[in-house]
């Protein structure tokens, strides 16, 4: 290593990682397509309480899939994001998702921690996307399963989109210290608010499953849960945005009016009949993803004991999306709302604010979740 390159900030915090003095809280970072969230957390027991949260909107094509692609904008909301809730050199749990990343559940045959390696590392080489010495892999064992093994969640994301963003990140004054997925963020949340229905059903002969959807701007991300885990996620391309757009496109209006069209009703909650047809169609294209994504869950696993669907996102508030899905799963639509569980500092944060953060929040509030070892 070049010590020239070294900062003095590393070292210090080199040496308290070492003494064991760092702080073991991170700062949940979620950097989505059109915006940037960050969520302060603290445990106590088996509580957690939110002490801070920001989110700073990101200009168009900021990021495109996994790729950044304006790096002056990502770093100054990041930079933002940071001074609002006063982090000053923050240890970052950062959340990233897209085509770059993987995450799947295997059934392994079990053994000491140094075969259980070999085994994701073999199995890995198999279906990742992307070359094994390109990424970093990193897996959980979550226990023995029926046939006498063990179920392993794996996680892997590729080396240099990883080292893209931990540039930016150096660059805002903060440190990565843990990287999770996205998926398994909003796992952590659901996994927490809705511990007593989750121990219930695992008590019971049968295990059910669980759909999770988070409904953003540009993309929607599918998790099935399962028997204490996430055992399928999907990333699909379809997003509030689409409907924004096409309002923009067919009604020639700029895009403040179109997020205006689409979400403002009249006294009886109906929207102008074009823009009601609109939503619709988008809709349709949605629940076709969702309807394909399941038939191809169900037929690769002959699983078909999803019994209730979990939703969040800015757009699941898009009128006819819950109803619909409702109709298309024929199981009961709910939305996640981490405020059943978390508790959160009212000096700090506003009431009104906290439908917003159940909305959008999810992800950097499961980041947040994490701390290090």
């Amino acid at each position: 290593m070049d010590l020239k390159s070294v900062k003095p900030q590393d070292v210090v915090d080199g040496v308290k990682d070492l003494l064991g003095l760092s702080s073991k809280k991170v700062i949940g970072l979620d950097i989505g397509l059109s915006s940037v969230k960050i969520a302060e957390v603290a445990s106590s027991g088996d509580t957690f309480k939110l002490l801070k949260y920001a989110s700073i909107p990101l200009p168009d094509t900021v990021l495109i899939e996994d790729e950044i692609q304006k790096e002056e904008e990502l770093l100054s909301a990041i930079e933002e994001a940071f001074n609002e809730i006063g982090a000053k050199n923050p240890s970052v749990c950062l959340g990233l998702f897209g085509p770059n990343t993987v995450v799947r559940k295997l059934q392994l045959a079990g053994g000491d921690e140094e075969e259980i390696e070999d085994q994701v590392l073999w199995e890995a080489e198999q279906y990742l996307p992307f070359p094994v010495e390109e990424s970093n892999l990193g897996h959980y064992v979550v226990g023995e399963n029926e046939g006498g093994g063990v179920d392993v969640i794996v996680a892997a994301v590729r080396k240099d989109v990883l080292m893209n963003f931990r540039d930016i990140v150096d660059k805002a004054q903060g440190k990565i210290k843990i990287v999770d997925l996205t998926p398994l963020a909003i796992s952590n949340v659901f996994e927490y608010t809705m511990v007593d229905e989750i121990a219930n059903d695992e008590e019971d002969e049968f295990v059910k499953s669980w759909l999770i959807l988070d409904i953003g701007a540009q993309k929607t991300e599918c998790v099935i849960y399962k028997g204490g885990m996430p055992i399928f996620t999907k990333e699909i391309p379809v997003g509030g945005a689409m409907v924004t757009e096409e309002i923009q496109r067919q009604l020639g209006v700029n895009f403040s009016e179109a997020e205006d069209l689409k979400t403002n009703t009249d006294d009886s909650g109906n929207l102008p009949e074009e823009v009601s047809e609109i939503v619709k169609e988008i809709n349709e294209t949605f629940f076709n993803e969702i309807k394909k994504t399941i038939d191809f869950y169900v037929n690769s696993t002959s699983d078909d004991s999803i019994a209730e669907c979990y939703v969040t996102g800015g757009s699941i508030q898009l009128p006819g999306l819950l109803d619909g899905l409702s109709d298309l799963l024929g199981v009961d639509v709910s939305v996640l709302n981490p405020f059943r569980a978390f508790e959160y500092d009212d000096k700090k944060i506003d009431e009104d604010d906290l439908s917003k953060i159940a909305y959008h929040g999810v992800v950097a509030l499961g980041l947040a979740m994490r701390e290090l070892r």
